[in-house]
């Protein structure tokens, strides 16, 4: 750990990476991906359309988190790896999904950026959870009584109506 770690405030869940953040972070996970999966072709050359590679995927999404883990000193605030990292397979997961769509390469980076974008700055607008939520989440113990009232109704139905 760092020692000026401690002075870098972590983003909420309700809060935004900033846009131009956002933007250079998809930018930098498709580069990576592409480099990835561009193995034995020149450095320059466009690999259109994309190769679907969940290896490669996650593995320039944790590489991208890492290095944007590192900017963290330029950088009054920070958040966790993790989210980066979702933020990261989210760019690459969209671009690839633009051939799909029949975007060109560019187009299809294009809508992967914005698409991030536009799920980043949502953050803000999604009012963040109640606490009695977190209680109705949790399953209710089954109501075996309530069960057994119900079957015994069931029985004495087919049963003719007896009693």
């Amino acid at each position: 750990m760092r020692a000026d770690q401690h002075r870098l405030r972590t983003l909420t869940e309700a809060e935004p990476i900033p846009a131009g953040v956002v933007g250079r972070l998809a930018d930098s996970a498709i580069d990576r991906y592409e480099q990835l999966t561009r193995a034995g072709r020149p450095a320059g050359e466009a690999l259109w359309p994309p190769v679907e590679d969940r290896v490669a995927a996650n593995r320039a999404a944790r590489t991208v988190a890492v290095e944007f883990e590192t900017t963290a000193v330029s950088r009054d605030w920070s958040v966790p790896g993790a989210r980066v990292q979702r933020l990261a397979a989210d760019a690459i997961g969209l671009y690839v999904e633009g051939y799909a769509y029949d975007h060109d390469r560019e187009q299809a980076r294009s809508a992967a950026v914005a698409e991030c974008l536009e799920g980043e700055a949502a953050r803000a607008e999604i009012p963040p959870p109640e606490r009695h939520a977190e209680a109705l989440a949790e399953p209710a113990p089954p109501d075996v009584a309530g069960f057994a009232k119900l079957v015994a109704r069931a029985e004495q139905g087919r049963g003719g109506g007896e009693r």
